[in-house]
C-alpha cells in the first residue's frame, strides 16, 4: 500500500465532529489543578471501552491528598519503536474559578460553539490537545493495522503545577522512545520551550502605629526595582545584568521575568516572582544569582532584611528549560510531514507560537525521551476571558497525530 493510499486509510477511520463533541465533553467536567481525579475517570472508561489496555494511576499530592490520571496503551509487537501521545486535565484555576468569570459570555463549562469557534475552560489549556490525542488514536486503533511499537496515549494532571503529573508518569517506569505534547501552539512544531524557576522573596520589618518605622512594602520595592518591568529581556551579567546565562538563538527574548503577586501580613511583605529561563540555566544557579542581588541590595541598606525561596512552594516544583530536538528525530521529520500531508502547507518550526511557554516536554526529555510539541490553538493572549479555540484546529491536529502516530508504530 502507498504512503497516499495508508494515509487516506487512516483518515478515513475520523470523523470531523468527533474529537470536537470529545472536546466538548472533556470542557464539561471541571478540571481544576488539583482537582482532576473526575475527569481522569471518565477518560479511563472511555480508553477502556475501545479496547485499550488502561492503567489510572493515582498522583499523590504534596498537601498529603490524591488525583487521577489515565494512561491507555495499544500493544506493539515489540519490533518497532514506541510513540506517547501527552496532554494534560489541568485547567487554569483562580481559586476554584476561571479568569474573570463575571466577564465571560459562555459558560465555562458549556462548550459552546459559535463562528467556528469551540468556548469553555480548558478549550485551548488543553482539552482539545486531549481530545486529539484520544481520536488520533482511535484511528489507529480502527484501521486494525498491525502495531509494531506501543502507541500511549498519557492523559496527565498537574502541567501548570509544574508537571507533577508528568514526574509520576515518569517514576513509574515509562520510557517511550518517542513522545508528543498537545500544548496549544497554533499547529507549529515546537521543538524547544523555555522552563521556569518561580519563587517567593519575604520582606520582613516592622509594624507600628503613629511612629516611623522600618516598612517591609516600602523595602521591598528596591527588590522589584532590581528585577525590572515584567517580561522584558534580562541583560547576561558579561553585559552588566545579574543574571548567568548565554543567549538561546532559537529563544530570542528570553530569559525574562515579573513579579506576579504581593502579599503583606503585619510586619512581612512577600512577593512572588516567575523567571522564564534558556537551556544551560538551572534552579540552583538561578538561586545563586538572585541571592547575590538581593545580598547586594542588603549590603546598601542595613534595613533590608529578606528570605529568598525558590521553589515558590513544596506543592509545585520549577520546570526545566531543555535543548532543542532535532528536526532531523522521526518523531519531528513525520509531524513535519503529516502536517504538510493534511494542511498542504510547512509547518513553523522552532520554539512557535507558543514562544515563552514551558511545557511537561520538559521533564520527558530530561530522562531521554525524544520529544516535540505539536497542538491546535492560536492564544491571542493569556489568561482569557471566553477562552475558545478554532474547531478546524482541533480536527487538524487530530489528523495530523494520526498519520504520524500510524507512521511511526505501524
Amino acid at each position: 500500500m502507498s504512503d497516499h493510499s495508508q494515509a487516506e486509510d487512516i483518515l478515513a477511520q475520523l470523523h470531523d465532529n468527533e474529537p470536537v463533541e470529545l472536546t466538548q465533553q472533556l470542557i464539561r467536567i471541571p478540571s481544576y489543578l488539583w482537582h482532576e481525579s473526575e475527569v481522569g475517570q471518565w477518560i479511563a472508561d472511555w480508553l477502556t471501552a475501545r479496547g485499550f489496555d488502561v492503567d489510572l494511576q493515582t498522583v499523590p499530592l504534596r498537601d498529603g491528598r490524591v488525583t487521577l490520571q489515565a494512561i491507555g496503551t495499544l500493544k506493539g509487537d515489540g519490533s518497532g519503536p514506541s510513540l506517547m501521545l501527552c496532554g494534560h486535565t489541568d485547567t487554569s484555576d483562580w481559586n476554584g474559578h476561571p479568569f474573570r468569570e463575571e466577564e465571560w459570555q459562555h459558560d465555562p463549562f458549556s462548550g459552546d460553539i459559535e463562528d467556528g469557534m469551540l468556548y469553555g475552560l480548558g478549550a485551548i489549556n488543553m482539552k482539545a490537545g486531549v481530545a486529539s490525542i484520544l481520536m488520533a488514536a482511535e484511528a489507529v486503533r480502527r484501521s486494525g493495522r498491525p502495531l509494531k511499537g506501543d502507541l500511549i496515549v498519557a492523559c496527565v494532571v498537574a502541567e501548570t503545577g509544574g508537571g507533577v503529573g508528568a514526574m509520576h508518569l515518569i517514576d513509574s517506569g515509562l520510557r517511550p522512545d518517542y513522545c508528543i505534547v498537545t500544548e496549544a501552539g497554533n499547529l507549529d512544531v515546537g521543538v524547544i520551550s523555555v522552563g521556569y524557576v518561580q519563587g517567593k522573596v519575604r520582606v520582613k520589618g516592622e509594624f507600628k502605629h503613629r511612629v516611623p518605622y522600618i516598612n517591609p512594602i516600602e523595602k521591598i520595592t528596591q527588590v522589584i526595582d532590581a528585577f525590572g518591568p515584567a517580561y522584558q529581556p534580562l541583560k547576561p551579567q558579561s553585559e552588566g545584568g545579574w543574571l548567568r546565562f548565554e543567549p538561546h538563538p532559537l529563544i530570542p527574548g528570553f530569559p525574562a521575568m515579573a513579579v506576579r503577586n504581593i502579599e503583606h501580613f503585619q510586619d512581612t511583605t512577600t512577593l512572588t516572582f516567575d523567571l522564564r529561563i534558556v537551556p544551560g540555566m538551572t534552579e540552583a544557579g538561578v538561586r545563586e544569582d538572585m541571592q547575590a542581588l538581593l545580598d547586594g541590595l542588603a549590603e546598601k541598606d542595613s534595613d533590608l532584611t529578606f528570605e529568598l525561596v525558590i521553589p515558590q512552594s513544596e506543592q509545585q516544583p520549577n520546570m526545566p528549560a531543555r535543548e532543542a530536538t532535532s528536526t532531523e528525530a522521526p518523531v519531528v521529520a513525520e509531524l513535519i510531514a503529516a502536517h504538510e500531508q493534511v494542511t498542504g502547507a510547512a509547518p513553523d518550526v522552532g520554539a512557535g507560537h507558543r514562544i515563552g511557554a514551558t511545557a511537561d516536554t520538559c521533564h520527558f526529555k530530561g530522562v531521554g525521551i525524544t520529544c516535540v510539541e505539536y497542538g491546535p490553538g492560536f492564544i491571542p493572549i493569556w489568561p482569557m476571558v471566553d477562552e475558545c479555540i478554532e474547531v478546524a484546529q482541533i480536527v487538524t491536529a487530530t489528523q495530523v497525530l494520526a498519520l504520524t502516530a500510524a507512521k511511526l508504530v505501524t
